[in-house]
């Protein structure tokens, strides 16, 4: 039997005012290269291929990527202009399928480490390139490669 009643809903508790970043206090300092980012699955389109009918038309790609951070400001700061922005790293992979051919994806995979270098302040760089649909018998096709920065 449900009972009735005219009292009034309770309340959910009153949110918590937020409280200033603090530095860590229970965890060593991060090292450089301690923090990645990581970004799963882009799609893009690039000229590509060893074999004539793959040069005519843009293949597709999924690239993943882990970026290797020089600095942990970010997670201190909670600040944008601290961190590596995710949009423009989308940006300048997509920007580099659509302006370079290569014929392998080794030569694909070591440019967009080398452009992710040198635009970005980032200690190292792991590129996944897969090409989807080559073969009846696999998924995909690729290739991983990590990079390191040689430079400051």
């Amino acid at each position: 039997m449900k009972l009735e009643t005219t009292e009034a809903p309770a309340l959910a508790p009153a949110p918590r005012k937020a409280r200033p970043l603090r530095t860590a206090t229970f965890s060593a300092p991060p090292l450089a290269g301690d923090d990645t980012i990581f970004l799963r699955g882009l799609r893009v389109e690039a000229l590509i291929g060893v074999y004539e009918h793959e040069r005519h038309a843009p293949q597709p790609l999924v690239i993943d990527l882990e970026l290797g951070l020089t600095h942990s400001r970010a997670c201190f700061s909670d600040n944008l202009n601290d961190a590596v922005d995710y949009g423009a790293v989308v940006a300048a992979v997509r920007r580099h399928a659509m302006l370079n051919r290569c014929e392998l994806l080794e030569a694909f995979a070591q440019n967009v480490a080398d452009t992710l270098l040198d635009d970005f302040e980032l200690l190292s760089v792991a590129v996944h390139v897969s090409k989807p649909g080559i073969f009846d018998v696999a998924d995909s096709v690729g290739v991983s490669i990590r990079r390191r920065r040689t430079r400051a």
